[in-house]
C-alpha cells in the first residue's frame, strides 16, 4: 500500500510541476556516465576511497541483487563481480550480493568497508539484517553478514551517515535511524530512534527531538550531519554534531515563507563546497534545487532540473571529490539509469546534456 501511494503521489507531482528550468538561477546539470546496471529506484550507495558503489533496488516489480561501482579516476561504471567457470564450463558470476533483494535499505562505509541493511523485500517484509562488503577480499568472500544484530529492528526508508573521528580520512563510526517499521513490536510506525555502529558493534544513540519520520534525506558537512524534511517532519532541519553526539533544531524550512518549496520526501542530497543541496522526491516542487548554507542556516534556490533530466523519486545522491551527483531513481514505476552532475557555479548549458 505504501508503495502504491508513493507512486500515485509522484504521478500527481509530475502533473503539477513545471518541466523546465529556465528560471535565471545559478547552476547547471551536466550528463555523466550511464549506470551500468538496470535502471532502478530505492537503491543504496556507499563510498570507499575514490569509488562509489550503487546497488539493490527495484523497477516495475523486479528486484535486484546487483551492485556496480563508479570510479572518479576513470569516470566510468564497472562490475564488482567476477566470472568463473562451473563444472559444466558455464560462466558464473561470483560476488553477487547474497542477501535478500530489497528496496529502501540504508548503507554507509566505515574502515574501508561498505555496509547495507534493513529495507523491505518484494513481499513487503521489512528487514533488519546488515551485510558487510570488503573490496579487498576475493570475490566469493567479499559479502558477509554482520553477526551483531541491528538493535533497531526491521524498517525501511531509514537514514544513515558516517564520520571520520580519527582524522585519518576514513570513516570509523556510523549512525542509522528513523524509518518506517517495527519497534517494540509495533508495526507500520514511523520512527525517530538512532543507533551507532563502531568497531563492529551496535549501541543505542540519542534520538533527535523532532517528529517520527521516514524517507528523509541527510547530508554531512564537516563534523555535522543534517536531517532534512521527510514524512511528518516536512518543515524541520536537524543538525547532529558528531563530536558531542547531540542534536540541535535549525530554523524551520518555511520560516517567513521563504523556502517552503524545500519540503519533500524521498529526495536526494549531496554536498559541494561546504553547502548541502536537495532535489527530486515527492513534492509539487520536486524539480527545484535548493542550497543550504549551514553558516547562515538558510536556503537559496538554484537552477531546477533541466528539461532533459527526467523527474524521479527514490534516486541516489552522492558527493565525491567535492562534486555532487544524482543517479537512478523511479519515473513512475520505471527505473532510471542516467547520472547527472550538478555544477552550482556554472551557468545552465544545454550542450552538455547529451
Amino acid at each position: 500500500m505504501k508503495q502504491r501511494l508513493l507512486l500515485a503521489f509522484f504521478a500527481l507531482s509530475l502533473f503539477i510541476t513545471s518541466c523546465g528550468s529556465d528560471n535565471g538561477l545559478d547552476g547547471n546539470w551536466k550528463k555523466s556516465s550511464e549506470y551500468s546496471g538496470s535502471g532502478r529506484g530505492g537503491a543504496v550507495s556507499f563510498t570507499i576511497g575514490d569509488e562509489v558503489y550503487v546497488g539493490l533496488g527495484y523497477s516495475d516489480g523486479d528486484y535486484f541483487s546487483s551492485f556496480y561501482k563508479y570510479s572518479t579516476e576513470t569516470g566510468t561504471w564497472g562490475k564488482i563481480t567476477e566470472q568463473e567457470k562451473d563444472e559444466d564450463d558455464n560462466n558464473v558470476e561470483i560476488g553477487i550480493f547474497p542477501g535478500t533483494q530489497r528496496r529502501e535499505a540504508v548503507a554507509f562505509s566505515v574502515n574501508g568497508k561498505g555496509y547495507i541493511g534493513c529495507g523491505v523485500d518484494e513481499d513487503n517484509n521489512r528487514l533488519s539484517d546488515f551485510w558487510e562488503f570488503d573490496p579487498n577480499k576475493p570475490a566469493e568472500q567479499r559479502w558477509t553478514e554482520v553477526s551483531n544484530s541491528f538493535p533497531g529492528g526491521a524498517r525501511q526508508g531509514a537514514v544513515a551517515f558516517a564520520f571520520d573521528t580519527n582524522g585519518d580520512g576514513t570513516n570509523d563510526v556510523a549512525y542509522v535511524g528513523t524509518g518506517y517499521g517495527f519497534l517494540d513490536g509495533e508495526d507500520r510506525s514511523n520512527l525517530k530512534d538512532f543507533y551507532k555502529f563502531q568497531n563492529g558493534t551496535w549501541s543505542e544513540s540519542l534520538g533527535y527531538g523532532g517528529s517520527k519520520t521516514t524517507d528523509a534525506t541527510t547530508f554531512i558537512i564537516g563534523t555535522k550531519a543534517y536531517l532534512v524534511s521527510g514524512t511528518n517532519n516536512l518543515d524541520n532541519v536537524w543538525e547532529f554534531e558528531s563530536t558531542t553526539e547531540t542534536w540541535t533544531q535549525k530554523k524551520d524550512i518555511d520560516k517567513d515563507n521563504s523556502a517552503e518549496e524545500v519540503q519533500r520526501t524521498s529526495a536526494i542530497s549531496f554536498v559541494i563546497d561546504g553547502k548541502g543541496y536537495i532535489t527530486t522526491g515527492i513534492s509539487s516542487n520536486a524539480r527545484e534545487v535548493w542550497e543550504y548554507d549551514p553558516a547562515k542556516d538558510d536556503w537559496v534556490e538554484r537552477t531546477s532540473l533541466e528539461n532533459e533530466v527526467p523527474s524521479r523519486i527514490s534516486a541516489i545522491g552522492f558527493s565525491i571529490d567535492n562534486r555532487g551527483f544524482m543517479v537512478s531513481g523511479l519515473n513512475g514505476q520505471n527505473g532510471l539509469s542516467d547520472m547527472w552532475e550538478f555544477q552550482p557555479k556554472v551557468g545552465e548549458d544545454d550542450d552538455d546534456n547529451d
